[in-house]
């Protein structure tokens, strides 16, 4: 049997799949490996899952929803009378996925398929003739107003207010675009239907290359995630896709493609990648033939994005052959070696922050990456390290951890870096379903950074980063300030291929589930209720709908024993910073806006329909333009700070120009972020 490991991973960023997908119905083969899959799926869920679930004729109902809220989200392609004829399926859902019964799945994807070939002929036909912009009628874009159409006159409908609306949108880009702004009404009205009718066409075009498998994980997911929101299937394309994310590498040319008119075209060339060394390809570039050595070349004209890359991509060391159409017309052949490629913005990075010459610095992380595949691959504790000795060489007086947006990552890198600020301990604690514990401690007594210290999250920092940084608020080795608490995921989740016995184990994806809860150091845990700051403030997200706890699906908040460990000396009075804080910060003006800005983007939320009559659309429109006006000082705030890399990296933007420009954006970003300001102001209380 071929074992492959499973890794441990700690995030609440699912894959997700497209939006819209449609397909030809499939062969008596791609049955047999889907009803393989899907008993693999059951299988590992019912024998490995944290919260194994009863398969009944209410989980059938739940599923049901589910799978139709993922096929066809806006109700734009399915008839009342489809949706009607499959609920008659409502409580057999359960059967046919202990069963592997197929007949359900196929039905459903015959029937949408066909409403697709139905609803490209409407657009073609609606997209001739020009719109009535002066009747007074709406576009439905609320999920408690969507419904299915009663029948194919109703769904025509649909579609031309769909359509409308884009070309709306479009009409009032063109009507404002000083270059057209002498040119007739109609003339600029046909132009906006053809603009639509072109991206619509091509939307169409990379529909109907989509295959069975697309449509798998929405049938798949609608049982798995009824387990919980993080447990969920990965094609092996997918599955790709999320180890590049968590790991911040790829192994290709090093090219950024986007799909033009059914051509894979050259959008931006990676800074030291084998495409950018080459400097043959130019962007712009339309890629026509790809060739592996020994091989004979493949046309990807037309092909789907996706499937085009993974021709382009391969293996370090190989070589590919494209054969390129270039800007001018003339075609070339260009031979490359493919390497690794580093994405430097999802890697940790630092700079000083220097405040009427006391220095701060700053280290964001934006995920806990990991390379599970390659032992030479980078983590972000060894990273922090580098960074961390780059700050301490500058004479820093505090340290600023910014763990906002990190979704979380690698359980271990978590365990690590908060092992880097204080001496040996424990960290997080581990459960399984059957109550076996594990507690994750830090033993390495050395500390990497003992200064005073702030860690900065927000709404969307989750798991692992939530993980370091309830043990930094736990062990109160530094200040947390943010949001009124992080995102809630206490739980932690492992890949397992779903055939170990082929010899391609990854040939049936991947099942990413949850096994485990963890929980602080103190007995609590994350789950739901995150980590709350110890000093609050507003952001934008305040009122979002985004947290765990939002999800009916989530597994509940309990409470274990705490574990012994040894608070930070020396400490800090926590009391008296945070009334420090309060006072600095009382009647502030520009949190009292942002507290205005977040309500009002939240009630934004609530709009259900919008005028498709030009006049009353232009007014709608300037009267919420006006409304966020109030709110741009929000966007052009400024510190008193200034920020600049440190030492240690300056040399690096001799030879990459780009990195350099995007670290200066950053800077900008950093000097303009009263979050940032009122961290470092929180320093200097510790201090």
């Amino acid at each position: 049997m071929l074992m492959k490991r499973t890794f441990v991973i700690l995030s609440f960023l699912s894959m997700c799949f497209l939006a819209f997908c449609f397909c030809t119905p499939g062969n008596t083969n791609d049955d047999t490996k889907i009803k393989s899959i899907i008993r693999n799926v059951k299988n590992t869920l019912t024998y490995m899952h944290y919260r194994p679930q009863i398969i009944n004729d209410n989980f059938s109902e739940e599923v049901f929803n589910a799978y139709f809220e993922k096929i066809d989200p806006n109700k734009r392609y399915l008839l009342k009378s489809d949706y009607d004829f499959f609920k008659k399926d409502y409580h057999n859902l359960d059967d046919y996925f202990n069963n592997q019964d197929l007949t359900f799945f196929n039905s459903t994807i015959d029937t949408l398929f066909q409403r697709f070939k139905e609803a490209k002929v409407y657009s073609e036909e609606i997209l001739k003739e020009p719109f009535d912009y002066t009747v007074d009628e709406d576009f439905l874009i609320g999920e408690d107003v969507l419904t299915y159409a009663r029948d194919k006159n109703q769904s025509k409908d649909y579609w031309r207010k769909y359509l409308k609306y884009n070309a709306l949108n479009e009409l009032i880009r063109l009507q404002e675009d000083s270059t057209k702004a002498d040119l007739p009404f109609a003339e600029l009205e046909k132009e906006a239907r053809e603009n639509v009718s072109e991206n619509i066409s091509d939307f169409f075009r990379r529909q109907t290359q989509l295959k069975k498998e697309k449509f798998l994980g929405y049938y798949i997911n609608a049982f798995a995630e009824r387990y919980d929101p993080h447990t969920s299937y990965f094609s092996p394309q997918d599955k790709d896709k999320f180890d590049v994310s968590i790991s911040g590498q790829l192994e290709g040319i090093g090219a950024l493609l986007q799909d033009k008119k059914g051509y894979a075209t050259i959008m931006e060339l990676v800074i030291g990648g084998p495409a950018w060394k080459d400097g043959q390809l130019e962007v712009g570039d339309q890629i026509v033939m790809v060739k592996q050595k020994g091989e004979e070349p493949v046309n990807i004209v037309g092909m789907l994005l996706d499937d085009a890359i993974s021709h382009i991509r391969g293996k370090k060391g190989t070589e590919v052959t494209l054969t390129v159409k270039k800007k001018d017309g003339s075609m070339k052949d260009i031979k490359l070696i493919r390497d690794v490629i580093e994405q430097e913005e999802a890697f940790a990075r630092s700079a000083v922050i220097d405040d009427n010459g006391e220095k701060y610095g700053i280290i964001y992380l934006p995920e806990f990456y990991t390379n599970f595949n390659d032992k030479n691959g980078r983590d972000p504790s060894d990273d922090i390290v580098k960074e961390i000795e780059g700050l301490k060489q500058e004479g820093i007086k505090g340290l600023i951890f910014d763990l906002r947006y990190n979704g979380g990552g690698s359980l271990d890198e978590a365990v690590q870096i908060a092992g880097l600020f204080i001496p040996k301990g424990p960290i997080v604690q581990v459960r399984r379903s059957d109550g076996q514990m594990r507690v994750y401690e830090d033993t390495d007594p050395a500390v990497q950074y003992d200064g005073p210290m702030v860690v900065l999250v927000n709404e969307t920092s989750a798991s692992a980063s939530e993980i370091f940084a309830a043990a930094m608020q736990d062990y109160k080795r530094a200040v947390i300030v943010g949001s009124n608490k992080t995102f809630g995921k206490g739980t932690v989740q492992t890949f397992i291929p779903l055939d170990q016995r082929s010899m391609d184990p990854d040939d049936m994806g991947s099942l990413k589930l949850t096994i485990q809860k963890f929980y602080r150091i103190n007995g609590g845990s994350t789950q739901l209720k995150g980590v709350t700051p110890d000093i609050v403030l507003t952001d934008m997200l305040t009122y979002s709908d985004i947290s765990e706890s939002n999800s009916e699906d989530a597994l509940p908040w309990d409470q274990i024993k705490s574990v012994k460990f040894i608070q930070w000396e020396p400490t800090f009075d926590l009391a008296k910073i945070k009334q420090n804080s309060a006072e600095r910060l009382k009647g502030n003006s520009y949190l009292n806006l942002m507290d205005q800005a977040a309500r009002y983007y939240k009630d934004l939320d609530k709009i259900d329909r919008v005028s498709l009559n030009l006049e009353k659309y232009k007014s709608e429109r300037k009267m919420r333009e006006d409304q966020s006006k109030k709110y741009d000082s929000i966007n052009i705030y400024k510190t008193r700070f200034k920020v600049e890399s440190p030492k240690w990296e300056l040399p690096r933007f001799e030879s990459d120009t780009i990195l350099m420009e995007r670290r200066k954006s950053w800077h900008k970003d950093v000097s303009n972020d009263f979050y940032v300001e009122e961290s470092v102001n929180v320093l200097k209380d510790i201090s």
